[in-house]
């Protein structure tokens, strides 16, 4: 059994046990009790670590990177040849990185800005924003996609041979998401998106571009 995966189902029975030490007032009414059951979490954490890809994760890290990329193709410079008459554009890229969609060997932590490996509270607090947002609200929820993506940030879960097996790399502007497999049951709405960004920014994980300042003259 993983590590994680061990300690947070010790702390689920603890919170279970403290939990059935409390009375249920009977004084709350029917409406109440009602009110409470339509915002309870849809994944408990029994659940939650038992999916995929939590289940198979023995780490989890936060990253952030293309930080400074704005998905703009620019001209750098124009050469012209005198002997063909011909101008020459040379273009400046700035489109960023996006994680391997193929092979995950070929992936390479020196390519981010920061990274965060999360402890045990951090993961329960991570993966009950991913499971259960939209089951909280009293709201219809529906995913939104959006046409521009330039992910800056990404959730890497790593093996017990520490590497990364999967990840969920995220586009806070567009609101989009790609994984490199199969994550299911995610709530893929906008409220899980904004939880998520002030998610990683409690964390010091920064989301939003970054323009690099310009040369002083």
């Amino acid at each position: 059994m993983k590590i994680i995966k061990t300690i947070l189902c010790l702390s689920l029975l603890t919170t279970i046990i403290v939990n059935a030490q409390h009375k249920v007032s009977k004084t709350t009414g029917l409406e109440n009790n009602k009110s409470q059951k339509k915002a309870s979490a849809k994944f408990d954490l029994s659940k939650r670590i038992n999916s995929y890809p939590f289940n198979k994760a023995s780490q989890i890290k936060i990253i952030s990177y293309n930080l400074n990329s704005d998905g703009m193709t620019r001209v750098s410079s124009e050469t012209y040849d005198k002997e063909t008459g011909i101008t020459v554009t040379n273009l400046d890229y700035n489109i960023g990185i996006e994680l391997p969609r193929n092979n995950l060997d070929s992936l390479s932590l020196e390519n981010f800005t920061q990274i965060k490996t999360l402890n045990l509270s951090q993961i329960e607090k991570l993966s009950d924003i991913v499971y259960n947002t939209c089951s909280k609200l009293n709201t219809n929820c529906s995913q939104i996609i959006r046409g521009c993506y330039l992910p800056r940030n990404a959730i890497l879960f790593f093996d017990e041979n520490g590497k990364v097996f999967e990840y969920l790399e995220i586009c806070f502007e567009c609101k989009t998401k790609e994984s490199f497999g199969k994550i299911e049951n995610l709530d893929l709405n906008d409220y899980m998106y904004n939880d998520l960004e002030k998610y990683f920014n409690n964390l010091g994980i920064r989301t939003k571009y970054e323009p690099l300042a310009s040369p002083s003259k």
